[in-house]
């Protein structure tokens, strides 16, 4: 397009100049030029076109001058424009193999980008990429070190770096690159999500508070995993701390608490601590306030055993206070078919258990209907729902409790798994959620009466003549 505007412009001059040639040969008198002693006369019109003719000349001449200069220029920018050309469709290439992990291509495209690449940077990267492909992290991380070095490039080099250090095993020096990192004032979150996941992986959990206050300061982390993550980080620290600091772990626990209330772990550790120490009725408090936020088994297995060999009444005062404070709940609706069962009235458990099976007939309930009915004096019913326990799903939150009592007594591995499960998606499922048999193994011991205690249920029950089921309980027919 620039051609022919440009030859369009050309035959105009051409005609103006034409048109001012012409004009100016028909103009009258005459130009007269001194020449040595002699004077030469021209005709004014004829001595015009030869000035048009001569700054015509003038002008050609500059216009290839001026080329001949810029020549050079013009060479070396093409030459330029090609080597660019060159090392752009390398790299592309050598990155598109490194990502389909064809580690040789990737090298042998590195090198030739290194050969027409002028920009360092991408040298630098595709090369950091293939020795990845190749599995070469020592390769790779002195690349990205490289990397850093260079401006506009120091964040992807940590990055880099930090990822090929943790590959081979250098956790140090990838927890120094991403602190490192950190420093820099960016709005890239992996510096952060790096250090913060080495430092939960090897359960510094005083390291791992305070890079989390970090990103809490930067808005790399907000909200409700925030909270969550700061509940499970003071509760596992409180956790790990020995006896003789106690009030540090006190602290710590209710400061968990504050954070995210619905955390049981948090409530089952704090009351336990005040339970040791004989404050019953605070440890009470406690439970209360956990099984208000969230009610969890685990919270009134504790609070069963909060006075030891406390009375009956007691403890079903304490559990009824439980309740109180999250009534609908399904797992107070439980507790009161487990208060029931506790003061024999299983007609009414029965009942109870029975709208619960109706929503979600889990392994858990079926084992519950499956004593309730023993209680009742319905063995053979009682052996169908057993039987139905082995089938039915699990509960992965009723799990949680353990035949010994020490629901939430978690690993430092299983904490650190819990920083990520509750933390950033609010489940709170057991570490020991691993398979059937112990699950229903765990049920059984607590949903079942000791030998003693069914000895004296079938003492106190045996009916002189058969017993109707409940009027709102249903046998299967099968």
């Amino acid at each position: 397009m620039n051609r022919i505007v440009l030859f369009v412009v050309i035959l105009l001059l051409f005609a103006v100049a034409a048109s001012f040639a012409w004009w100016a040969l028909s103009l009258p008198g005459a130009v007269t030029l001194p020449y040595g002693e002699q004077e030469i006369s021209i005709q004014s019109g004829l001595a015009a076109f030869l000035m048009l003719i001569l700054g015509g000349v003038i002008a050609f001449a500059w216009w290839i001058l001026s080329g001949l200069f810029i020549l050079p220029g013009k060479i070396g920018k093409s030459r330029q424009v090609s080597r660019t050309r060159k090392a752009n469709s390398a790299l592309t290439e050598g990155l598109l193999a490194a990502e389909a992990g064809d580690a040789n291509t990737a090298l042998k495209l590195a090198r030739k980008a290194a050969k027409h690449a002028d920009d360092e940077r991408l040298q630098l990267l595709l090369e950091a990429r293939a020795a990845e492909a190749n599995d070469d992290w020592a390769g790779a991380e002195r690349a990205w070190g490289q990397l850093t070095r260079l401006p506009g490039g120091q964040l992807a080099g940590l990055r880099g770096s930090a990822s090929a250090a943790a590959e081979r095993g250098d956790q140090q020096t990838a927890e120094v690159r991403a602190r490192e990192a950190l420093g820099i004032k960016s709005s890239a979150d992996w510096p952060f999500n790096s250090l913060f996941d080495l430092q939960v992986s090897r359960g510094e959990w005083v390291k791992a508070l305070e890079t989390l206050s970090i990103g809490e300061k930067r808005g790399l982390i907000k909200g409700d995993s925030l909270r969550r993550r700061r509940a499970v980080l003071h509760t596992a620290r409180a956790a790990g701390l020995p006896h003789d600091r106690k009030l540090e772990a006190q602290k710590e626990l209710a400061e968990a608490l504050r954070s995210a209330p619905a955390f049981s772990p948090a409530a089952w550790h704090g009351a336990r601590q005040l339970m040791t120490d004989g404050k019953a009725k605070s440890a009470q408090g406690v439970l209360e306030t956990g099984w208000k936020a969230r009610p969890h088994p685990a919270l009134a297995q504790l609070s069963r055993r909060l006075v030891p060999q406390d009375t009956p009444e007691n403890i079903s005062a304490r559990l009824k206070a439980l309740i109180n404070t999250n009534p609908t709940h399904r797992e107070s609706r439980i507790l009161e078919a487990e208060l029931a069962m506790d003061g024999a009235d299983w007609t009414g458990a029965i009942k109870s258990l029975a709208l619960l099976v109706e929503e979600n007939p889990t392994a858990r309930l079926c084992l519950l209907m499956e004593r309730a009915l023993k209680g009742y004096g319905d063995k053979s019913e009682a052996e169908r729902w057993g039987r139905m326990a082995v089938s039915a799903s699990r509960e992965p939150d009723w799990s949680d409790l353990d035949p010994k009592g020490m629901a939430f007594d978690f690993s430092q591995r299983n904490w650190s798994r819990l920083v990520y499960a509750f933390g950033d998606v609010g489940d709170l499922v057991h570490p020991r959620y691993e398979s059937f048999g112990r699950e229903l193994e765990a049920g059984r011991v607590m949903a079942l009466p000791s030998p003693d205690e069914e000895d004296d249920l079938v003492t106190a029950k045996a009916p002189s003549e058969p017993r109707l089921p409940p009027l709102d309980y249903v046998a299967d027919e099968d």
